[in-house]
């Protein structure tokens, strides 16, 4: 798994804004309950949900992100849940709250993707629960291309170039460890929020807010309880 390879150094891609708008959010719209938070990365969401009270199950498609959520649990004296998973499959229990933090909808390959992402976590979520995203906007992933950076401290040369789709980007880390060249792409897209709206409205989600940072969007959204 190519994340595995980055979890050593992915807590600084983090940024601590975007992470203290989703404590701020989730905490304005849900009381204490039980939380899915998907592609958790090393787990530092997960662990202060955890610390408010929250029964935190951290998943991620990278095994050695979720070594290093467990670790931390243990170091912070928090119980938390930890489970490899893809949003792409069906979740067989109930949540009050899911998270999908930073960029996690935005390495989806496309929106057909996104709405089979987003009706799964709908089918997952309690009557009257919540679910917070973020997306990058068109013009921050736009603007990557052509973007390089060479890191001294965790020794890799990072560069970006346009995918084949529009609003596309292909990011290229070569790692050198001890004196071996490890290379990992990722691939991210993105889409105009009118896209995104309107999967939300046809899965059945409520907009609760939408709240714009420089790069990105962050949406609260809200499955309401079916009195019929």
């Amino acid at each position: 798994m190519e994340y595995d390879l980055l979890a050593t150094f992915y807590d600084s891609f983090i940024d601590e804004v975007v992470y203290q708008e989703y404590l701020d959010l989730v905490n304005k719209y849900s009381s204490l309950g039980s939380m899915l938070d998907i592609g958790c990365g090393t787990g530092k969401l997960s662990i202060e949900f955890a610390k408010l009270g929250y029964d935190v199950v951290a998943t991620d498609l990278s095994e050695e992100m979720l070594n290093i959520v467990d670790y931390r649990s243990k170091e912070e004296n928090v119980d938390i849940e930890v489970a490899l998973y893809d949003m792409l499959d069906p979740i067989d229990y109930e949540f009050d709250v899911v998270i999908a933090s930073m960029d996690v909808i935005n390495h989806l390959s496309d929106l057909e993707d996104v709405e089979f992402g987003f009706a799964n976590i709908y089918n997952s979520i309690n009557n009257n629960g919540i679910f917070v995203f973020d997306v990058l906007s068109v013009e921050f992933i736009d603007a990557f291309d052509g973007y390089t950076e060479d890191d001294e401290d965790y020794h890799f040369h990072w560069g970006s170039h346009k995918g084949d789709r529009e609003h596309s980007i292909i990011h290229t880390i070569t790692l050198n460890i001890e004196d071996s060249h490890e290379e990992v792409k990722i691939y991210e897209q993105t889409h105009d929020t009118e896209e995104y709206e309107k999967i939300i409205k046809n899965i059945g989600f409520k907009i609760l807010e939408k709240k714009s940072l420089p790069e990105r969007t962050i949406y609260v959204l809200q499955k309401e309880e079916n009195l019929e």
